[in-house]
């Protein structure tokens, strides 16, 4: 199991622009796309033809639709920090990869300045093309939330 942290540095070491040289790598620039709150950087992660399952709760296809999905999100909230904990990876052949796993997401509501944290899984598709590696598929969905305690019962008088 690896999870990767990253926070506001991390987009000053990760280039989400260039060429990734590895499924790692690609799940890397994604996370620093988002700390650094470059929709377009993030767009330019997916093949010409992926499909995307966004923070929007739409599915958008290709680079253009997906960084655009994301860039209300990012206009919304500031100061992002990502960790995406794999569970699980699978070589596909030599160019294609999927992996697994939960991610966790907090950031500074620009409203209010409150916190939020959210919290979900996701399972990705990336290949091998000629300009790196590539998503051509992910899809994150939200953890449903835990279900509230019950109040403990006040004690009965009579067994008192």
């Amino acid at each position: 199991m690896k999870t990767i942290t990253l926070a506001f540095a991390a987009s000053l070491f990760a280039a989400p622009a260039l060429a990734q040289e590895s499924a790692k790598a690609l799940q890397d620039a994604f996370a620093a796309a988002i700390v650094a709150e470059d929709a377009e950087a993030l767009g330019a992660l997916y093949t010409d033809d992926a499909l995307s399952y966004g923070p929007d709760g739409g599915v958008a296809t290709g680079p253009e639709e997906i960084g655009a999905s994301w860039a209300p999100f990012f206009a919304g909230f500031d100061g992002f920090s990502v960790t995406l904990d794999q569970q699980g990876e699978m070589a596909i052949g030599k160019k294609s990869h999927a992996a697994w796993g939960l991610w966790t997401m907090s950031a500074t509501s620009v409203e209010t300045g409150e916190v939020t944290t959210w919290k979900g899984r996701f399972t990705d598709v990336s290949v091998k093309t000629d300009a790196g590696w590539k998503y051509q598929n992910d899809h994150a969905s939200a953890l449903a939330p835990e279900p509230e305690a019950a109040p403990e019962a006040a004690p009965d008088a009579a067994t008192q």
